[in-house]
């Protein structure tokens, strides 16, 4: 999945507007970058198939 770095950075610039965290223009580039991999790796997991009738598990336990 490719995103335009334009739409990227708009998005990049709105988020740290909105709490307040500016970000210094030498690792805007950076930001963006990493914004771009999560925006694939959301995507693998946001297409994966399920099943119809797969349901979240209402508890998380770690134990069996």
């Amino acid at each position: 999945m490719k995103i335009d770095p334009k739409t990227l950075g708009d998005l990049v610039d709105a988020q740290s507007a909105a709490i307040g965290l500016p970000i210094p223009a030498a690792h805007r580039a950076g930001v963006i970058l990493n914004m771009e991999r999560l925006a694939q790796m959301a995507a693998l997991a946001t297409t994966f198939p399920l099943e119809p009738d797969v349901e979240p598990a209402p508890v998380f336990s770690h134990e069996r």
